[in-house]
């Protein structure tokens, strides 16, 4: 009975994780991990990527999201594929396409950062709702179906966290990177049933 209903818990856990798409920030546009959440920084422009993932739907029409950062952190430039566009700011992405972007295996790479960060201290990178929003009272980031661009999907982070508890980081500079927050989860219901 237990294994039951362990596996139970199990599927409804992947179940939820996989309803929802899940927006992150990482230092890699191939390898999307929780060790490439985090980058220990020199004086030289690097490259972040705001990275969709867990999509359901066979592409994305744009997306938008506020980003959050230390002012000592620097952006130098925004790009992305397909025409990209953004209505927005550096760090206040309202951000179309010209043709949908198709996912591959289920992600899709949104944008690329250009960043300069001089310093050695800790800095967390935080996401949440852009500015207006398109969906009123939604903490978090959205994107735009590629089949039909009126279809907006809230986003959840791919740290697992919850705006609504502040736990909206999604990368770092000289610290830790993201530990996704199932992981400690998922263990922590099979230990219940051990």
């Amino acid at each position: 009975m237990r294994k039951l209903l362990v596996l139970a818990m199990l599927a409804l856990l992947a179940g939820a994780a996989s309803a929802q798409p899940c927006m992150g920030m990482f230092f890699s546009d191939t390898e999307f991990t929780d060790e490439t959440t985090n980058q220990d920084v020199t004086a030289a422009p690097f490259n972040a990527y705001i990275v969709v993932q867990g999509l359901t739907i066979d592409a994305v029409n744009g997306y938008e999201v506020g980003i959050g950062l230390d002012a000592s952190v620097f952006i130098l430039g925004a790009s992305g594929p397909n025409g990209w566009t953004n209505f927005g700011s550096n760090t206040n992405h309202l951000a179309g396409f010209g043709t949908p972007v198709p996912a591959t295996n289920g992600a899709v790479v949104c944008c690329t950062l250009q960043m300069l960060y001089s310093g050695s201290d800790l800095i967390e990178i935080t996401y949440g709702p852009a500015d207006p929003a398109s969906i009123p009272g939604f903490n978090g980031p959205v994107i735009a179906d590629g089949s039909n661009p009126d279809i907006l999907h809230q986003c959840a982070l791919t740290n697992g966290g919850s705006f609504d508890e502040g736990t909206n980081v999604v990368a770092t500079l000289h610290g830790p990177g993201i530990v996704a927050v199932e992981d400690h989860s998922l263990s922590s219901v099979k230990s219940l049933f051990q």
